[in-house]
């Protein structure tokens, strides 16, 4: 069984003190490309005699606020993650008050950060750093975020921002085509990736007698498959830039199943090929993308994390025997009991196309 801290860190970069035996009700959560959460509960007169005997009665604020305080999670004594704590809710339950407190992750930070930046031909993730260390020299805008030494492949792109909100934009920046996966890192490093994880061949998550999964739920859809695809760039009638691509054996088995999709910033044909290709390629089959719960202490998840490819297999079913095969982590959800004891559930890959084509920024006329 894991072995839970829960430190808090102040404004000035710096560790206060480990709360957990003050807490219950911890869950936590971890998504590829997007802000890590975290939760707790705590009773407040127990919480409160703690303030009390450290010298914080007349500031209690001063020891834990909203904004101004980081919550670092420990499991194992290996940092897994860091959020701001944003809101404290309080309640009643005769004779107790609880206090909840939420935290969500750094990158949430940059939702109220907005940048005025231009890049000619610059590596993607050199873009993503100098928009952060932007931020960094305004006046009460360095939040202690600093570049990390993973930088991923070199990609480079133009890009004109005007008063551009800048947690959108490294999210943007990560579903483009050839776009980069980032994190930030519990003591608050940025790091880029070309794709984040490892392949973990012998994690292997089993369903049936004797298996490591609890349970597990996943649909069968079509909802959006497209076999037949019209690529469409920049231009007006007959100077329309485009290029159609299908997928026959996709068209046998299901039909064929047509799709219009537009990049109006696509001025190339070589761009707009590669673009309908991709798409094609990530929409032509039926999706099956199961999400799973696992017994207790079955995953290190001092270890694995987003971004990691592991097995699954979900049995012998004849509909379900199929699903057999390496699936990449895309969330991790954690709940935690006063005991450490871990109930965590998974999902895996799922390729948004609509979230990339939405996400095609305008490239001057160099795509």
């Amino acid at each position: 069984m894991a072995r839970y801290e829960i430190e808090l860190w102040n404004k000035n970069n710096e560790p206060v003190t480990d709360i957990r035996r003050y807490c219950y009700g911890l869950s936590w959560s971890k998504t590829l490309n997007g802000a890590d959460a975290l939760a707790f509960s705590i009773d407040l007169n127990r919480f409160e005699s703690l303030l009390s005997t450290l010298g914080f009665t007349n500031d209690p604020f001063g020891f834990f606020e909203v904004g101004r305080f980081d919550v670092r999670v420990k499991r194992d004594g290996q940092y897994i993650l860091g959020a701001n704590a944003y809101r404290f809710n309080y309640s009643t339950n005769d004779p107790s008050i609880t206090m909840t407190v939420e935290c969500v992750g750094y990158l949430n930070f940059y939702k109220t950060q907005y940048v005025t930046a231009s890049f000619q031909d610059v590596p993607q993730h050199e873009i993503l750093w100098q928009v952060i260390n932007q931020c960094n020299q305004k006046p009460g805008g360095d939040y202690g975020v600093r570049q990390g030494t993973h930088t991923g492949a070199i990609v480079r792109r133009v890009r004109h921002y005007t008063r551009k909100e800048v947690a959108s934009l490294i999210q943007q920046m990560s579903n483009v085509i050839n776009g980069c996966d980032f994190s930030f890192t519990p003591d608050k490093k940025f790091n880029t990736y070309e794709a984040k994880g490892v392949y973990r061949p012998s994690v292997v998550l089993h369903y049936g007698e004797g298996g490591n999964i609890q349970a597990f739920s996943f649909s069968r859809s079509i909802e959006k498959t497209a076999n037949y695809i019209y690529g469409l760039g920049s231009g007006n009638g007959d100077d329309v830039v485009s290029h159609e691509s299908e997928d026959t054996a996709s068209e046998n088995y299901l039909y064929r199943r047509e799709r219009i999709i537009t990049w109006n910033s696509v001025t190339r044909d070589d761009t707009i090929t590669e673009h309908t290709e991709s798409a094609l390629h990530a929409l032509k089959d039926i999706v099956e993308l199961p999400a799973i719960t696992l017994r207790n202490d079955t995953l290190d998840l001092s270890v694995v994390d987003v971004g990691d490819t592991v097995v699954v297999d979900l049995g012998d079913n004849l509909l379900l025997k199929h699903i057999k095969g390496d699936y990449r982590i895309t969330d991790i959800v954690c709940n935690v009991d006063e005991n450490d004891s871990e109930v965590v559930k998974l999902s895996f890959d799922s390729l948004d196309i609509d979230e990339i084509i939405q996400n095609q920024d305008s490239e001057d006329g160099n795509v």
